[in-house]
């Protein structure tokens, strides 16, 4: 589907990658990035760029849940050194 010879409505314009990419750098500043995400994840303007800030959501989700496993299991980084010196044979 070309996006020059389009015809149909905006809602499904499809997005360049040029558009993407500018979304993901967007979406990557700390507060800024975070209001238009709120904003485009809910927005009904264009289907294809509501979905792409949802999957924005997911990896945000995912980060969130593996951090939180990661704390609970007591994996930090001072305490996988102890047992990384641990491990390693002192030369």
């Amino acid at each position: 589907m070309s996006k020059i010879n389009y015809n149909g409505p905006d809602v499904f314009k499809p997005l360049s990658p040029w558009a993407y990419f500018g979304l993901s750098i967007l979406f990557s500043l700390p507060v800024v990035g975070f209001i238009f995400l709120i904003i485009f994840s809910v927005s009904d303007a264009n289907i294809n760029r509501r979905n792409f800030a949802r999957s924005y959501w997911c990896v945000y989700i995912i980060i969130a849940v593996a951090a939180v496993i990661m704390i609970a299991s007591g994996v930090t980084i001072g305490s996988l050194e102890n047992v990384l010196s641990a491990v390693r044979p002192i030369a």
